[in-house]
């Protein structure tokens, strides 16, 4: 399987290092087109480490790169030049041909404190301080001979550039990332450290949902997505933890880790807790959880929506729980459910509110047109699915008191969602909670509540499937978000018109769960004939198909594998 390194990145399971082609433009920042060692640490606010220009004779060589989960090759005119992974924090580069040569130029015009230095007593190896970026790098030749050119100025390199050339017909250069105390010294075997990799892949494609025939070589793609995203604890990271991306998408939010942990609960239920949890490692005394988590950061400006009782659900039919994990999930999960219930139905109808699209997931939809709080019947959803999940956990831990409360909020939360957020025929909308204004809009959003299944009486569980197997939201590529009559409607902005994967997955579950087996088989293969057409894309272009945003980002693998796995096989 090879990939294209414009659109996703290559890097390894647990590494904070990366290697892309630029264009000229990367995640809203502008760059020289070429080859870059980039790193995801930080959000990666500033990635650039190093552009890298292979090199003949002396002189820059056109280059084409290809692209698999164990190698990056750049073949060029008179040199092969070959990239892998010894381990998480150390590169691989090694040159062939008599002339073959690399340049690494840690770009350090305009970049403070940007230098390179020769190691004491090493001969042959250098420190490379990238302070923007907050990375510090030890590049190391095992063969080859190696300079240095650098322009100082008085606390920082005008420019800093270390070149490899090779030395009886071949290079060997490591470039590991410093953290603590050192970096791996050598000696590497460039194939092992491939072939390893490619073990470690392999073994992670098995861990994966497994897919028709029809459908592998996405499937590959997805799992090299999921495993290349995976970075190891460090900092506010305590577990090994799947990131969005590797591009520019580099956090961990709080509803997207669902879908990952759901992906794997079956195969590695390990891995599966540990992305589950990773969000409840910082929730706050009152219960809520932050909107997304990196190694650098914890951002709580937002929330995000509380589909965790579904997706412990789903993972919950895949794995087994021990009793402890059972008793743990529970207690987080109640005060999560608590928070809202405390603290977001700031009018005391029964029904919690939205104070901003941010913490739907759903950012930009029109549903959020009007100024906020917003009360929107997904939420009221969501909430409760989730207590279902707590009365049934409760149960199963002996708790029968907290089982019986459980009970009686989903049921009185689920009557007032149906008395003041759908109309007699079924129909849903939402409300502006300071004026009691209904929000009717073209808005995907609002068939969420689909999640409930049997739960809703006839008039709304019909009204809600005629909604979705029209023709107001289905696409030949899927779910639009907005319909694409809308006059709102945009076929790249966001959560006005584009195809996301989780609102996809969310909407499938409760249709099966109906009895709308046929067309759920349906849509999950048109879902993922776009991954087969497009890649892993954030989201998808409703009328064209075409990818869009990140081009490599996790929930969209997962949630494909997952789908193909449960409505297709």
């Amino acid at each position: 399987m090879n990939f294209d390194i414009t659109q996703v990145p290559f890097s390894c399971r647990g590494s904070y290092l990366a290697l892309s082609q630029n264009e000229g433009e990367f995640g809203g920042r502008t760059a020289e087109p070429g080859l870059y060692l980039r790193t995801v640490r930080g959000a990666a606010k500033d990635p650039f480490l190093a552009r890298l220009t292979p090199l003949c004779g002396g002189r820059p060589a056109a280059f084409a790169p290809q692209a698999d989960p164990a190698c990056l090759h750049l073949a060029a005119d008179g040199a092969d030049i070959d990239i892998a992974f010894a381990d998480a924090a150390t590169l691989l580069l090694r040159g062939r041909g008599a002339a073959a040569g690399l340049c690494l130029d840690f770009l350090s015009a305009g970049r403070p404190y940007t230098m390179l230095e020769p190691l004491p007593a090493a001969e042959g190896a250098y420190y490379a301080s990238c302070y923007v970026s907050r990375t510090r790098l030890v590049l190391r030749s095992q063969r080859g001979r190696v300079c240095i050119d650098q322009a100082w100025n008085v606390s920082s390199a005008d420019h800093a550039r270390l070149t490899v050339e090779a030395d009886g017909g071949e290079f060997l250069l490591a470039v590991g990332e410093i953290r603590g105390d050192g970096a791996g010294r050598g000696p590497w075997d460039f194939d092992a450290a491939r072939a390893r990799m490619q073990r470690s892949f392999e073994d992670f494609c098995r861990a994966m949902p497994q897919v028709p025939a029809l459908f592998a070589a996405p499937a590959r793609l997805a799992a090299y997505v999921n495993w290349s995203s995976l970075v190891d604890a460090s900092g506010f990271l305590k577990r090994e933890t799947m990131y969005m991306s590797k591009n520019w998408m580099c956090n961990v939010y709080s509803w997207d880790h669902c879908f990952n942990a759901i992906a794997l609960a079956q195969r590695d239920p390990a891995l599966a807790w540990d992305q589950f949890m990773v969000l409840f490692d910082h929730q706050s005394a009152a219960g809520r959880l932050p909107d997304s988590v990196n190694d650098s950061e914890v951002v709580d400006n937002f929330c995000k929506p509380p589909i965790h009782g579904w997706a412990l659900h789903k993972m919950r039919e895949r794995m087994t729980l021990t009793r402890p994990m059972q008793a743990e999930a529970y207690d987080k999960l109640a005060r999560w459910t608590l928070w809202w219930l405390n603290c977001r139905d700031r009018d005391g109808d029964g029904l919690c509110e939205y104070t901003h699209g941010n913490d739907s997931g759903w950012d930009n939809a029109t549903a959020f047109a009007p100024a906020p709080p917003v009360t929107l019947p997904d939420l009221a959803a969501f909430l409760v699915v989730q207590m279902d999940e707590l009365a049934d956990l409760a149960g199963g831990l002996g708790r029968c008191a907290a089982a019986d409360f459980w009970q009686q909020r989903a049921q009185q939360m689920l009557e007032a969602m149906l008395a003041k957020l759908f109309d007699a025929g079924g129909r849903p909308f939402g409300l502006q909670a300071a004026t009691g204004a209904r929000i009717d809009c073209q808005s995907l959003i609002l068939c969420l509540p689909i999640v409930l299944a049997d739960r809703l009486p006839d008039p709304a569980r019909r009204t809600l499937i005629q909604m979705l197997e029209g023709e107001t939201f289905r696409t030949a590529y899927g779910f639009a978000t907005e319909a694409p009559e809308s006059p709102l409607y945009e076929d790249d902005d966001y959560w006005r018109g584009p195809i996301w994967a989780p609102a996809t997955m969310l909407l499938l579950d409760g249709l099966w769960r109906c009895g709308e087996r046929d067309f759920v088989r349906d849509m999950a293969r048109r879902f993922a004939q776009l991954v087969a057409q497009s890649g892993c894309a954030e989201n998808f272009d409703a009328r064209t198909g075409a990818g869009l945003r990140d081009r490599a980002y996790t929930w969209t693998a997962s949630a494909m594998l997952t789908m193909a796995e449960e409505y297709l096989r």
